[in-house]
């Protein structure tokens, strides 16, 4: 049998910096230096090639022509005071912004087939389903969110494919709970609690009873009502003693932050905002925000960040946010 040829997933970091890349290449054209930088980045990680591959296979695909002329057409673009320079400058930001449109298009474009083949149970974009489990024990999944269920005599095991999920474990002392992520595993008895993924990087917070957290190493630590703790970098972080209700706040339909920077925050509005939202302002990204407010309104939560942070909010054709 002819083993499969799994293809590299560009991480979110590789597709930003490929939408960078995308934006020069007329200078990488005309520029040996310029072409030089953009062939040690492309050929440092199999990544990085995937993703600037991505986009320029995207870049071609005639679906995005009509894209592309709405927005040459209704992007907001500041006056230049050189009939060339303008043209020139219209054009280099005609193209930055359709790069990173197709950089957030580009997994709905490309399908979520796999991802289907794999659930029991899926939500799209601002759904939070409630569900209630053969064992009695009922979960709430969040938005964009993923699960496998594998329940027989000895074991009761749910996978988290991605986003998160909120579980009241029935109690079963002779079949504990166990729910995996890529990268670490919950197990419990009967408790409440939540799960989230977001990429490498796994959160638990326990609202009742005890669980244990345990990452791929064999590191693992116990968890109590009101506790919550973080797997990043493929490393457990210390327990945090309070805050656990802000982390599963979702479940209550609100999105409540202390302290993140604007663009962790804006990757979870993302999950409720039926078109893409892009950043492009790198310094606002890293400034930290808080806040809470309802996720049935990310427009508005976006729209608040914004006067907080001193940026500004473009509304594209279809409803697509580029924040600058």
């Amino acid at each position: 049998m002819t083993e499969q040829t799994r293809h590299p997933t560009p991480s979110d970091a590789a597709s930003a910096q490929a939408a960078h890349w995308f934006t020069q290449r007329d200078e990488v054209a005309r520029n040996l230096i310029t072409a030089q930088r953009f062939a040690q980045w492309r050929d440092a990680d199999p990544l990085n090639a995937a993703a600037y591959a991505r986009l320029e296979a995207m870049w071609e695909a005639q679906a995005f022509q009509q894209a592309l002329q709405n927005l040459a057409v209704d992007l907001p673009l500041p006056a230049a005071p050189a009939a060339r320079s303008a043209r020139r400058g219209k054009t280099r930001r005609l193209i930055a912004s359709a790069a990173v449109l197709l950089v957030a298009l580009g997994v709905g474009w490309m399908g979520d087939v796999p991802m289907r083949l794999q659930a029991d149970h899926m939500t799209g974009i601002a759904q939070v389903e409630p569900v209630e489990l053969e064992d009695g024990s009922r979960i709430v999944l969040g938005s964009q969110s993923a699960i496998s269920t594998e329940f027989d005599g000895g074991r009761r095991r749910i996978r988290l494919l991605r986003g998160e999920v909120y579980v009241e474990a029935a109690h079963d002392a002779g079949r504990p709970m166990s729910i995996e992520t890529a990268q670490a595993t919950v197990t419990v008895v009967g408790t409440q609690f939540s799960v989230s993924e977001r990429e490498a990087d796994v959160t638990v917070a326990v609202r009742e009873g005890v669980v244990r957290f345990a990452d791929r190493a064999g590191e693992q630590s116990v968890l109590h009502a009101g506790n919550w703790q973080q797997l990043k970098g493929g490393h457990l972080q210390a327990v945090s003693l309070e805050g656990s209700e802000r982390q599963m706040a979702w479940v209550s339909g609100r999105l409540s932050f202390q302290d993140a920077p604007l663009a962790q925050v804006l990757g979870e509005v993302r999950r409720y905002y039926p078109a893409p939202i892009v950043l492009l302002n790198g310094a606002a990204g890293q400034e930290h925000v808080s806040g809470s407010y309802q996720l049935d309104e990310p427009l508005a939560i976006v729209q608040a960040l914004s006067k907080v942070t001193g940026t500004e909010v473009h509304r594209l054709p279809g409803g697509a946010l580029v924040i600058r």
